[in-house]
């Protein structure tokens, strides 16, 4: 039997259940019947070690989403800071603009001036926060994208599991189906198949 403890989770299973199927290909034929003859001791041991990796892939599924969790929660995190940033950055503009149009607006001579720059300092601070929450947004977008990717590997990765599960579980039930349907003449009979 191989050492599935050296093969990734996802190949030691399959691994083990083809390990199972061969079993049962090359077991020994009863006459005039489907039915085979196995070797109980080595197809038990074989369904245990399935049995143990199955939960092992379910634990390293849970901390990869967890780990996604927390690479979300830290982008969203950061995005929230460069939007708070922007939107400061911007009201400092503003306020300066506004105290600069105040400025000049103040002096008698040159009111109009003063206006016309006021209106252009508060029109650049505006352009400006804009460009600058634009693109905090944008990275938010993006990071929040490809989190989104990320995602979705994850339950892709999820579903071959779940496949594969049901799969080992088809086969124990058509086997399960099986041995229901054998039936033996003399408890020896039944003794020799069990090995």
């Amino acid at each position: 039997m191989n050492s599935y403890k050296e093969l990734e989770t996802g190949e030691s299973l399959i691994a083990v259940l083809d390990e199972i199927v061969e079993l049962v290909e090359t077991a020994k034929a009863m006459p005039l019947s489907a039915s085979v003859l196995v070797n109980r001791g080595e197809l038990l041991e074989l369904l245990a070690t399935a049995r143990e990796i199955v939960p092992t892939q379910i634990v390293e599924a849970d901390s990869v989403l967890r780990d996604i969790e927390r690479v979300n929660d830290d982008a969203q995190e950061q995005a929230e800071r460069i939007i708070s940033l922007a939107e400061a950055d911007a009201q400092q503009i503003i306020a300066q603009a506004k105290a600069e149009a105040q400025r000049l607006v103040s002096q008698d001579s040159v009111t109009v001036l003063a206006k016309s720059n006021a209106t252009r300092i508060v029109d650049e601070a505006k352009s400006k926060a804009d460009r600058i929450t634009g693109g905090a947004n944008d990275y938010s977008d993006s990071t929040l994208e490809e989190l989104a990717g990320q995602l979705i590997a994850v339950q892709e990765y999820l579903d071959q599991i779940q496949l594969q599960i049901e799969a080992g579980r088809t086969v124990l039930a058509e086997r399960r189906e099986l041995a229901a349907e054998i039936t033996y003449d003399t408890p020896e009979d039944n003794a020799d198949y069990l090995g």
